[in-house]
């Protein structure tokens, strides 16, 4: 397998809680003679990518290729693509997250202070029947509407700043910017085994009902004073119960005004005042605590999915949303995890015994996103000590074999010579 290690950016400018960079699209054009036989694409986007040829999306699942340090390994996904190109000219096109490249809600471990931060980058190689292309200063770039995106932070997305049509032929992108050479990490490369990250099942909310985040909760006296990003500062909305605590993210449909601003705030609990409770989710601003923004385009009945971060969550608090608009089909639970397979059934006469069974199966599975973490509310780590504990149960009810697998050569490769 030859890889490409050629990277392309779309900015060098950094994301931090108070800079906010959007997410850049990148495109280019191939015009082919005839429909090709083979054609082979082999991508690393950092820290995500999503996919698009001739402006269908055909990424392998959310937050690919992998989380990764880059200096360590560099993992690549492979497409077959030659069903998707035809006879004249092709597009190929990709939005880049921040992942763990560029990660500030992940600062109070220093990843701000990363040797390998960077601004999302990518890195590819097209076989089309023996003729090869890659990634250069040929593709250009311009702003997504994600005008930010984090892993823990949550996305900010205005569909104001759509451009239709970006990611197929006939587009005029000559506008747009030359994409920028970056520079290349020095991990190992590594096509992806791991199983990918694909959505488990969608759940409807089981109540809908006015309530309020308490905005009292301590934060670390270290952080920026972020502005509060809600809705002229309100602090209450409509609180939709999903009635089960898992990870995964909120599907918005809406139909909307133009600019009208939705902000999703997520949390796993109600405390004694009768509010969403985020005293157990503080380390980040408050401004910026696991909350998903979408600003309308207004008009037609919109549909918002993020893509690069998610949540551990069991209820949505819904800012912006007027009352005709909340309603129980407004939003809907998509839970995520690694694909792995359920292999193991309980079942006996104490339901309570039953409930614990089940808790523990989300649990596992809303902790496993590539590899076992801590939590998805709060860090998303995937500390080895908490892995260590889980690792039977795991093995026993799931099949984690392959992400296993993959996840530990990350950490033989994070061994220095001492171990």
């Amino acid at each position: 397998m030859a890889f490409s290690t050629k990277f392309i950016a779309g900015t060098r400018d950094y994301t931090t809680f108070s800079h906010r960079v959007p997410a850049p699209f990148l495109r280019r054009s191939i015009t082919l003679d005839a429909s090709p036989e083979k054609a082979v694409l082999t991508l690393c986007g950092l820290g995500f990518y999503d996919l698009f040829v001739n402006g269908e999306r055909i990424t392998k699942g959310i937050l690919a290729p992998y989380i990764s340090n880059p200096d360590d390994v560099l993992y690549y996904d492979i497409y077959d693509i030659a069903k998707y190109l035809h006879e004249g000219e092709n597009v190929l096109g990709f939005i880049l997250g921040n992942g763990m490249l560029n990660c500030p809600g992940g600062e109070i471990w220093d990843f701000e202070k990363a040797r390998y931060r960077s601004a999302p980058k990518l890195a590819m190689s097209l076989d089309i029947d023996g003729d090869i292309i890659e990634a250069d200063e040929s593709f250009r770039t311009a702003p997504s509407p994600i005008m930010l995106d984090d892993i823990r932070i949550g996305e900010f997305y205005d569909a104001r700043c759509e451009i239709d049509g970006w990611a197929k032929p006939g587009f005029d992108d000559s506008n747009w910017r030359q994409a920028l050479p970056a520079e290349t990490p020095r991990g190992v490369c590594r096509i992806c085994e791991a199983d990918p990250i694909a959505p488990r099942e969608e759940i409807k909310p089981v109540s809908v009902t006015r309530g309020a985040v308490n905005m009292d909760y301590a934060i670390r006296p270290n952080l920026p004073n972020v502005p509060f990003d809600g809705v002229e500062g309100d602090t209450e909305g409509w609180l939709y119960d999903f009635g089960v605590n898992a990870a995964g993210l909120c599907r918005l449909k809406i139909k909307g005004t133009p600019g009208q601003k939705i902000v999703m705030q997520f949390g796993e609990e109600i405390g004694a005042d009768g509010k969403l409770d985020l005293r157990g989710m503080s380390f980040l601003p408050h401004a910026l605590n696991h909350r998903d923004i979408y600003i309308c385009r207004g008009g037609e009945e919109e549909i918002y999915l993020p893509r690069f971060t998610y949540h551990g969550f069991r209820y949505c608090l819904v800012l912006g949303m007027t009352d005709a608009q909340a309603t129980p089909d407004a939003l809907t639970y998509i839970v995520y995890s690694s694909a792995l397979n359920v292999n193991a059934q309980f079942s006996c006469s104490d339901e309570v015994v039953n409930r614990l069974w089940k808790a523990g199966i989300v649990s596992d599975l809303a902790n496993f996103f590539y590899f076992p973490t801590d939590c998805p509310h709060r860090e998303k780590n995937g500390w080895t000590g908490d892995a260590a504990l889980s690792a039977e149960q795991m093995l026993v009810a799931l099949s984690p074999e392959r992400s296993y697998h993959e996840w530990l050569f990350n950490l033989r490769r994070a061994q220095n010579d001492a171990g």
